[in-house]
């Protein structure tokens, strides 16, 4: 009889430990996916052909002497509060450059990744 007792025990207890692990799985996932930034919005190349800012952003960066276009290559447009932001990566030096541009795509900041201005 006991043995019975103790069987129906460890099983309910496997069932209910199991069931918690994965309530708690299920939220982690959650809050990961939702710990970005909500202002940001990365534009998809799409909506970036269509809107032509491949074309502002390669005339943002030709007017700044320190970046080679042909070594660069350039991270997805985001979306942002105050305008767009995109990184431009050193293909040869890995240096990264983060550059924000307002609504108008008018150049707001050029920085290195260690925060110091560019112009």
């Amino acid at each position: 009889m006991m043995k019975k007792h103790v069987l129906l025990f460890l099983l309910f207890s496997t069932f209910f430990a199991y069931s918690i692990i994965n309530i708690q799985d299920s939220t982690n996932t959650f809050i990961i996916e939702y710990n970005q930034n909500p202002r940001d919005r990365k534009l998809s190349t799409q909506e970036v052909k269509e809107r032509g800012f491949d074309l502002l952003a390669n005339q943002i960066v030709e007017n700044i002497d320190e970046i080679d276009l042909r070594k660069m290559a350039r991270s997805a447009i985001f979306e942002t509060s105050y305008g767009f932001r995109w990184k431009m990566v050193n293909l040869q030096t890995g240096k990264i450059i983060i550059l924000k541009v307002d609504k108008n795509f008018k150049l707001i900041s050029a920085r290195n990744s260690d925060n110091s201005k560019i112009m």
